[in-house]
């Protein structure tokens, strides 16, 4: 039992839950347009997701020159093994989409000094995930859809959603001066936002050619979680089980419609 709480932790703390559930964001986009199933992408998507989201979490550790101590070890490996992965998978990928991730990179590198803005710090995150799953996948069709522009709303508004578990419990640590949402609002308003993104999320589904009901299911879940948030909630609660959304949403269409990943 002690080896596996220890693999959990591990598997949370080196960012590859996060990885993993970016990752199934992108097939999500890929799925439900109807596009060219390749795994050189959300290959490259996982794999900087990792390296982006540790260099974030561990940021204060790297510039107090900490890193390389003995209890990093396994994060370090973690980050060489996934510098080698998205290294070979960028080099696989076009151009012009490479000049997309570099773009969506700055914004990673720019993200501690803008942290200090706490209510920016929602949009950013959402903005940058929406930029990496639905903006970039979509650079491959020749003409942009309707559903493109519904995806991108979508997307950005269902992500806010499941960041707000996140800003609730973070508010416990957080600086006053950084003025998150629920430091501005309180948690309850924090809440009914939340709660409320998640109407037009499912609305504008059926403004598509062809609508995906399990919106229906994954917009519930998302109120569930948002409801159920409290500052006694432990770490599992956002950083395993709210981020494991849009993995659950992944395997659910593709049971649901015997999808092929590659």
């Amino acid at each position: 039992m002690h080896i596996l709480k220890w693999l959990i932790d591990f598997y949370i703390q080196s960012s590859l839950h996060v990885g993993l559930a970016v990752m199934s964001l992108v097939y999500l986009t890929t799925f439900s347009s109807g596009m060219t199933k390749h795994i050189v992408y959300p290959s490259c998507v996982f794999f900087g997701t990792v390296l982006g989201y540790n260099f974030l979490k561990y940021y204060k550790v790297i510039t107090i020159n900490n890193f390389f101590s003995k209890k990093y070890y396994g994060i370090l490996v973690i980050n060489i093994l996934a510098s080698m992965g998205f290294l070979y998978f960028f080099l696989c990928l076009k151009h012009s989409i490479q000049w997309h991730i570099l773009i969506s990179g700055i914004f990673v590198l720019v993200y501690p000094f803008l942290r200090k803005y706490g209510w920016i710090k929602l949009f950013l995150v959402s903005f940058v995930v929406t930029y990496i799953t639905v903006y970039i996948p979509y650079q491959s069709l020749k003409g942009l859809p309707i559903d493109y522009y519904i995806n991108l709303v979508q997307r950005f508004i269902i992500i806010i959603s499941l960041l707000i578990p996140f800003e609730i419990m973070d508010s416990k640590t957080d600086a006053i001066s950084m003025n998150t949402l629920p430091q501005l609002f309180g948690i309850n308003k924090s809440k009914v936002f939340g709660v409320l993104l998640v109407i037009p999320f499912i609305v504008l589904e059926f403004l598509k050619q062809k609508a995906d009901y399990l919106v229906i299911p994954i917009g519930i879940i998302t109120i569930l979680f948002i409801n159920f948030t409290t500052l006694e909630r432990s770490k599992y609660y956002t950083s395993f089980w709210v981020e494991s959304v849009p993995i659950l949403w992944l395997s659910l269409l593709s049971l649901s419609y015997n999808i092929s990943f590659w």
